[in-house]
C-alpha cells in the first residue's frame, strides 16, 4: 500500500457511510461530517410513510444483508423509509464506522491551501450553550457525498404572484394526512408524484396530476405478491438486450403482462375486479406513449401508486400547468381547476455551497469544478473532474433508470478507496475528457437529450455497474462460471442484479458469502425470463455475424461505444 491519505467526506447517507467503509478498508484516514444528528441523510427529512421503490436485495451494499439476514433474502420486500434508515444505521454499527462521523457539523466552506496542497473543511458546530462553533480541519483530499437532494428545483408560473394558495416541494409534505379537505395538484409523474397523487386524492377533496409530457414508464412496487417485489426482473440478461431492441422488449413485456391480469381473472374468478384493472391501465398508459417512451429510453416510475390514485380515488390527469390565478389553475387544455396547495415533484438541482465561498473566491478551478459537477454526467465516471483529478471525488451523483442509487455508489467508493491506495489509478486528463464525451454520447442515444438534459444523472443500472466493476477488476468471469458454476451463472443472469455479484472476485471478495447471497435470494424463474435470456443470445449470435446494432449493452466497456 502506498502512503496512507487523510480524506475529508462531505455527507452521511449511504454515498458517504460506503466512502468511509471503503477507505478505511484500505487503511486511510477518514472523517465524515453530517450536518444532521443521525445516520441516513435524506431518507431522514423525507416523508416518512413512504417507502422505497427499490427492493432490499437491490438496494443493500454488496457485503451486509442486514440482522434480518436470509430471512429477507427468501423473502424480499421494499423498505420504508424508516426501515431503510435503520438499515444504514445497521450497517454503521456493523462495520465499527460511527466513531468517525461528526455528527449535527456542518461544512460551510471547502478550500485548497495553495501553500501546502492540503484542503480545509471550515464546520460548526452548536456548543451545549446554544453557541455555534467554528473548527477547521485538514486533509489530503476530499470526497463530495453530499447527494442529489441538495438544491430543489422548483418551477415558475405565469400568475404565481397572484396565486392565493400554496405552492410546495414534495419535501414540505411530512404527513399525507394533511391533505385531508383539500383540492390538490400534483406536478410531475415520478416515484414521489405517485405517492403524493394516491395520498392527495386518498385523503384530499379533490386531487389533479399534472404531466406535462410523457410519465415515466410505470412499474409497481411489487408484481409477484407480498414478497415478489417488482425489481426482483432487473436482472443482467434483460438489460443486456441491447438497447436498439427497447421497443421490441416493451411490447414483449406490456403484452406477456396483460396476458398474466387476464389468466388472474379467469383464476380468482373475478374476486379482484379492481386489481386487475389496475393492472391493465398501468399497461395501457404504457404501451399509449411507447412510440416516444418506453422502458430502455426513459426512466423507471417504481411506484403504480399513480394508476391506482387515477382509477380507483378518481385523480384527474392534466396536462401542463399554463397559467396561475387567485384561487385556480388554468391548464394547458384550457381547462380550470380550482385548487388549495399545489405540490411539485420536480426533482432537485446538484449545488455544492461549500465550494461558493469567499476561500474561493480567487480560485477558478475550484469554481469551475463546482459549475461543472452540476451536470454530473460530464464528469469522468459521474466522480471526477479532469482539473482536480483524485483531490477531489464525488460519490453518489447518478440516478439509474432502473435499480438504485445506493449500490452505484458503493461501486465507486471501492473505485475511489483504491485509487486513493495507487492500486488502481486514473487515466490521463485527455483520456478522461475523451471517455466522458463518449459516456455523454452512449446515454443520450440510449436515453434521449431531451431526458439527460433534465436529469443529469440518469444512466443505466447494469451497464454502469460493469463499467466500474472493470475497473476494479471485480466482474465475474460469466464464461468461465457458465462451465464451472452453471447454477450460480444462472442466477446471476437471471436473478436480481445485486452489488454481491461483485464480491465474488477481486478486492475484498467475499467468495463463500456472497455465493450464499446469491442462491439464497428470491428469484422468478418465469417463462418470460427465460425468452429474454434467448432474445439476448439470438441478439448476440447476430452480432457475432457482423450486425453491429446487436451487440450486448454489457459485454464491453461503455468507452468502447460507438
Amino acid at each position: 500500500m502506498n502512503k496512507k491519505l487523510s480524506i475529508g467526506i462531505i455527507g452521511c447517507g449511504p454515498s458517504g457511510l460506503s466512502a468511509l467503509k471503503e477507505l478505511i478498508a484500505e487503511g486511510h484516514q477518514a472523517t465524515v461530517f453530517e450536518k444532521s444528528p443521525y445516520v441516513g441523510g435524506i431518507f431522514k427529512t423525507v416523508y416518512q410513510q413512504g417507502f422505497m421503490v427499490s427492493s432490499n436485495v437491490i438496494t443493500m451494499f454488496g457485503d451486509y444483508v442486514g440482522k434480518e439476514g436470509d430471512e429477507i433474502l427468501k423473502k424480499p420486500r421494499m423498505w420504508s423509509f424508516v426501515e431503510y434508515s435503520k438499515y444504514l444505521d445497521d450497517y454503521a454499527e456493523h462495520f465499527s464506522l460511527k466513531p468517525y462521523i461528526h455528527f449535527e457539523t456542518l461544512v460551510e466552506s471547502v478550500w485548497k491551501d495553495a501553500k501546502s496542497g492540503k484542503w480545509n473543511f471550515r464546520v460548526s458546530k452548536m456548543d451545549e450553550n446554544g453557541q455555534q462553533q467554528k473548527q477547521v480541519f485538514t486533509f489530503d483530499q476530499v470526497a463530495v457525498c453530499s447527494g442529489t437532494h441538495q438544491l430543489r428545483s422548483m418551477p415558475r408560473f405565469t400568475g404565481e404572484a397572484q396565486y392565493q394558495g400554496k405552492i410546495k416541494h414534495m419535501q414540505d409534505v411530512e404527513r399525507f394526512e394533511d391533505f385531508a379537505g383539500k383540492r390538490v395538484c400534483i406536478v410531475g409523474s415520478g416515484e414521489a408524484a405517485s405517492d403524493m397523487a394516491l395520498a392527495s386524492a386518498k385523503f384530499g377533496e379533490k386531487s389533479f396530476l399534472s404531466i406535462r409530457k410523457d410519465h415515466g414508464w410505470i412499474v409497481p412496487r411489487y408484481l409477484y405478491g407480498p414478497n415478489g417485489p417488482a425489481d426482483l426482473d432487473t436482472s443482467r440478461v434483460r438489460y443486456s438486450i441491447p438497447y436498439q431492441q427497447g421497443k421490441l422488449q416493451s411490447y414483449l413485456l406490456i403484452f406477456y403482462g396483460l396476458l398474466v391480469s387476464y389468466i388472474k381473472q379467469l383464476m380468482s374468478m373475478g374476486k379482484k375486479p379492481l386489481e386487475n384493472e389496475i393492472s391493465r391501465k398501468r399497461l395501457l398508459m404504457n404501451l399509449e406513449q411507447i412510440n416516444t417512451s418506453h422502458f430502455r429510453n426513459t426512466y423507471g416510475t417504481k411506484n403504480g401508486g399513480l394508476v391506482e390514485a387515477l382509477l380507483k380515488y378518481k385523480c384527474q390527469r392534466k396536462p401542463a400547468i399554463k397559467e396561475l390565478k387567485s384561487t385556480s389553475i388554468v391548464f394547458e387544455d384550457g381547462t380550470e381547476e380550482q385548487v388549495d396547495e399545489i405540490i411539485c415533484c420536480t426533482g432537485f438541482a446538484n449545488k455544492f455551497a461549500f465550494f461558493e465561498t469567499d476561500e474561493n473566491r480567487d480560485d477558478d478551478i475550484i469554481k469551475k469544478v463546482a459549475s461543472d459537477a452540476r451536470v454530473s454526467h460530464n464528469l469522468y465516471k459521474h466522480c471526477v473532474h479532469p482539473l482536480t483529478g483524485l483531490e477531489l471525488f464525488f460519490i453518489g451523483f447518478v440516478r439509474p433508470c432502473f435499480g438504485a442509487i445506493p449500490p452505484l455508489a458503493e461501486m465507486q467508493a471501492r473505485w475511489y478507496a483504491l485509487l486513493c491506495s495507487g492500486t488502481l489509478s486514473l487515466p490521463d486528463r485527455q483520456t478522461m475528457i475523451q471517455h466522458s464525451q463518449t459516456y455523454v454520447k452512449y446515454i443520450e442515444d440510449q436515453l434521449t437529450p431531451y431526458r439527460t438534459n433534465r436529469i443529469v444523472s440518469l444512466t443505466d443500472f447494469v451497464s454502469y455497474s460493469d463499467d466500474i466493476a472493470r475497473l476494479i477488476h471485480c466482474r465475474p468471469n460469466f464464461v468461465k462460471m457458465f462451465f464451472c458454476e452453471p447454477k450460480l451463472w444462472l442466477k446471476c443472469q437471471l436473478g436480481p442484479m445485486m452489488n454481491t455479484h461483485y464480491r465474488l472476485c477481486g478486492p475484498h471478495a467475499q467468495q463463500k458469502e456472497a455465493r450464499h447471497i446469491i442462491h439464497t435470494v428470491k428469484w422468478i424463474p418465469n417463462a418470460f425470463n427465460f425468452s429474454q435470456m434467448l432474445m439476448l443470445y439470438t441478439c448476440s449470435l447476430l452480432w457475432f455475424i457482423g450486425v453491429k446494432s446487436c451487440k450486448p449493452n454489457t459485454w464491453y466497456p461503455i468507452h468502447e461505444w460507438s
